[in-house]
């Protein structure tokens, strides 16, 4: 029997829970002790079947910009690894740095800046992020994306803190170092999933364009112009992993 798919849905993200078949929801609260505290958010894992696929999603996410440590956020990765998730697929909205990007392109990501995120981790637990996502999980979403004709992007994530958006000199910067989408979370959730040994697969919505002024509701909305395209997506997605 395959063990169940895991989800961490970002900003926006919740389309995909409309096509959950033997639906079962838990709050956060019931499971964490907190709920989550932001707009997009809803805080509840959620268990059931995609397309013959079992799945456990675990709809928003906890954020340092909260008040949380970097291993208080990820007591959602080390929760469904604890119930069996071998490969978990974490998602998120972003902003664009990378010119080329437009909104609304997917961004599969082969790489990440961990430089101003504070590890999950503590003592000796040293932990290789040479290949931070599953070379063959980037495979799967890139053929996928090419059957629901769904723009995407392979590139690399960049995380601050916030909950304030970045300054012009910030953008520059962080381009400067080879990001191509900036965003407030993901970053310690790949860590530690690392660390547990799972499989990764990070994808980041373009839901602004970084240097461009934006603010929260865009975002929102921006992932919601492409819940169809992203239905197609993940469809396709869920038939190879």
């Amino acid at each position: 029997m395959n063990s169940p798919i895991g989800f961490i849905l970002g900003s926006g993200w919740g389309g995909i829970i409309k096509n959950l078949q033997e639906k079962k929801e838990t709050p956060y609260k019931n499971i964490f002790g907190h709920s989550t505290t932001v707009v997009g958010h809803s805080g509840k894992t959620i268990t059931g079947k995609i397309f013959g696929r079992s799945v456990i999603l675990l709809s928003g996410r906890f954020h340092t910009y909260e008040g949380y440590s970097s291993s208080d956020v990820t007591k959602t990765v080390r929760y469904l690894h604890e119930q069996g998730v071998k490969k978990i697929i974490i998602t998120s909205a972003a902003g664009a740095l990378n010119p080329k990007y437009k909104v609304g392109d997917l961004v599969i990501l082969h790489d990440m800046i961990t430089l101003f995120c504070q590890s999950p981790l503590s003592g000796n637990q040293f932990q290789n992020l040479s290949e931070a996502f599953g070379q063959d999980l980037i495979n799967s979403a890139q053929q996928a994306a090419i059957q629901a004709n769904l723009c995407f992007q392979k590139g690399v994530y960049v995380y601050l803190k916030g909950p304030h958006f970045e300054t012009f000199a910030d953008k520059m910067a962080l381009r400067f170092l080879g990001a191509d989408v900036v965003g407030m979370s993901t970053v310690p959730e790949v860590i530690m999933a690392n660390h547990l040994g799972m499989q990764i697969l990070g994808l980041s919505l373009v839901t602004n364009l970084a240097f461009v002024k934006h603010d929260h509701k865009e975002v929102l909305q921006a992932v919601k112009n492409q819940e169809q395209n992203l239905k197609r997506f993940f469809i396709n997605l869920l038939k190879n992993v």
